[in-house]
């Protein structure tokens, strides 16, 4: 018997309890119980060959691929912890371990900062905790064992921890008995991190104008409902979400049946052939705050749609004529401290696009089954839009002899890195970068949600996208109308006339008291890093003693952080990439201090303007 393998399962099964229930099955694929299986029998499943190195230690060898020195694994792993880019980060992520020597040292050196352990094949772990104590790991302030873990799983966690901070650890030789798996993996993660730079670079480019809609549609939001009184309102129904692809246009002539069907959520880019097909539907979406996407519903109306949108969209937004107009939960500062202050709106999914947002309100509303219409993200017959959409007329509108309509064809299909994906008819369609980061959302929702919520995509030349079978318009043809019980969920969600005057004017009185809260801790910070500013500047000539200066400096940074508006400076507030711009000349550590409150105080400023206070 492997005393050290039960030495191992002991310090496991206090640590992850779960985890060590879910190895005790492996019992039929060993045949015995998990501590009794004997190193010749884990070497003969794993397909390893174990030896001894030449310091004495256990090492493997796996289709001739040695997972770890041959001479010394230990000091191997002491070279691999020793990295800077580990000492920087505040977690480590070792893809695949071989039998832990790497993992053994990371939490011998690094007790404080998280350990993530990410193995697909669970015997691999058995073998490791035969041949290695792993006691430090198991003892590790913070350590997370994803063992046979779905990928969209591990990214879920990672996101958590904070994909940024985590230093990725990999040997190719650890991977080999599922490289496939390690693959897809890293690839996820890679799209992860382009999600992020992403972001800070629309950061970079609109936060100016988000914080100028906000401000401007501050005055109607006092009279909205949120979006959050629909949800879980239309679980009897199936959901229909009409996005604006290119295939939009073979649904138009079903669109009316489809509508008597479900419960239909129309992008804002997709509204206009829907009112040409005849249908108004249940729910519009418009979430961009860009003047362009207001262009969309021009010279439109929807008299029996509810439109939801977003506090920073562009203002002309709110007048749209429908049936109301409702609000979800603000993704930026401002938005999010005055909603904490009044009242929860609604918290809608994000994933860069406004289908993405379409389908999780879908979702939110308890539909079981959610078809997706117009959901290519893909470019089938290399076309680009459906016909007649506001992005094709405008490449008309503006053609010219030298800049016919083609040239932004051309600029839509080969402009954001375009390569072959699969498609749902098993062939390959053009796809781009772009568009895999949303069919990566969609991956992922679906694989959170799927247990409650199954999505079919209704593109048979779209991109395929796992856990989103596709399904033809004709199974939801088959099904039976539904008019009459939307009709009637809608009627029960609606308030009498003093109902709705008795709630605005709570809301007013609300919202007047959140923006004028706002004001003043946004002034209290003014003055703090006003007086910060001016420490720095005396420090710099000399008329201060650096000591002094730091320790004032300290004092005045914790009224800062502990100030409840701090939050609200950052929209407006240079991203890191940014910052480390502005501060790339400065000579030393007060320079660079003095940058950081000229920046906070350019933010408060503006954040006040815009607030008129």
């Amino acid at each position: 018997m492997n005393s050290l393998l039960n030495k191992n399962l002991e310090l496991l099964q206090k640590r992850f309890a779960d985890l060590y229930a879910e190895l005790a099955t492996l019992k039929e694929v060993l045949g015995c119980e998990i501590n009794q299986i004997e190193i010749a029998g884990l070497e003969k499943i794993c397909g390893v060959t174990v030896s001894q190195s030449k310091t004495g230690l256990p090492v493997a060898v796996f289709d001739q691929k040695p997972l770890h020195s041959a001479y010394d694994p230990q000091k191997e792993a002491a070279r691999l912890i020793n990295d800077e880019n580990i000492r920087q980060k505040d977690a480590a992520v070792f893809m695949g371990f071989g039998l832990g020597y790497g993992a053994i040292k990371f939490a011998k050196t690094f007790q404080n900062k998280s350990l993530v352990l990410i193995e697909c094949d669970p015997v691999r772990l058995l073998l490791a905790l035969s041949l290695a104590d792993w006691t430090p790991v198991f003892e590790q302030n913070s350590c997370v064992l994803l063992l046979a873990a779905p990928q969209q799983s591990v990214i879920a966690i990672l996101e958590r921890i904070g994909i940024e901070n985590c230093h990725f650890i990999l040997n190719k030789n650890q991977i080999a008995h599922n490289a496939q798996y390690f693959n897809a993996l890293q690839e996820l993660i890679q799209r992860n991190k382009q999600k992020k730079e992403i972001n800070q670079a629309t950061l970079d480019k609109f936060s100016l104008l988000w914080l100028r809609n906000m401000c401007r549609n501050l005055p109607a939001a006092k009279k909205l409902d949120g979006v959050s009184k629909f949800f879980g309102k239309f679980a009897s129904l199936d959901a229909c979400v009409i996005a604006a692809g290119p295939s939009l246009d073979q649904f138009l002539p079903v669109l009316p049946q489809i509508h008597r069907r479900c419960l239909t959520v129309c992008v804002d880019t997709a509204l206009k052939a829907c009112l040409k097909a005849g249908v108004e539907p249940d729910f519009i979406v418009v979430c961009d705050p860009q003047y362009w996407n207001l262009r969309h519903l021009d010279n439109l109306k929807a008299p029996s749609s509810v439109l939801i949108t977003e506090l920073a969209s562009f203002p002309p937004v709110f007048r749209f004529e429908c049936k109301e107009i409702v609000l979800c939960s603000s993704l930026y500062p401002l938005g999010k401290f005055i909603e904490k202050r009044t009242e929860n709106r609604g918290e809608l999914g994000a994933g860069g696009s406004v289908v993405t947002t379409a389908w999780d309100f879908a979702r939110l509303c308890g539909c079981k089954n959610i078809f997706m219409t117009g959901l290519d993200l893909s470019f089938p017959q290399n076309k680009t839009h459906f016909k007649g959409s506001t992005f094709e007329e405008r490449s008309h509108r503006l053609s010219s002899r030298l800049k016919p309509a083609e040239t932004d064809a051309f600029n839509a299909l080969y402009g954001a890195f375009p390569y072959y994906a699969d498609d749902n008819a098993g062939g390959k369609v053009l796809s781009d970068q772009r568009m895999a980061l949303y069919a990566w959302w969609f991956e992922s929702k679906c694989a959170e949600f799927g247990k409650t919520c199954t999505t079919f995509n209704m593109q048979k030349y779209g991109i395929k996208i796992p856990g989103m079978p596709y399904a033809p318009a004709e199974e939801i043809l088959a099904r039976p109308e539904t008019l009459k019980e939307k009709q009637a969920v809608k009627l029960s969600i609606e308030k009498s006339e003093s109902e709705k005057i008795a709630q605005i004017e709570e809301r007013s009185k609300n919202f007047d008291r959140a923006i004028n809260e706002a004001a003043q801790m946004l002034k209290s910070i003014l003055v703090n890093a006003q007086n910060a500013r001016t420490i720095c500047s005396d420090a710099l000539a000399g008329k201060m003693r650096g000591d002094l200066a730091a320790q004032k400096l300290a004092q005045i940074d914790q009224n800062i952080l502990k100030n409840q508006a701090a939050e609200l400076a950052s929209l407006v507030f240079p991203t890191e990439k940014k910052l480390e711009k502005l501060c790339a000349n400065a000579r030393n550590p007060l320079e660079k201090s003095k940058i950081i409150y000229e920046e906070i105080i350019r933010s408060v400023k503006t954040h006040l303007q815009f607030l008129g206070a």
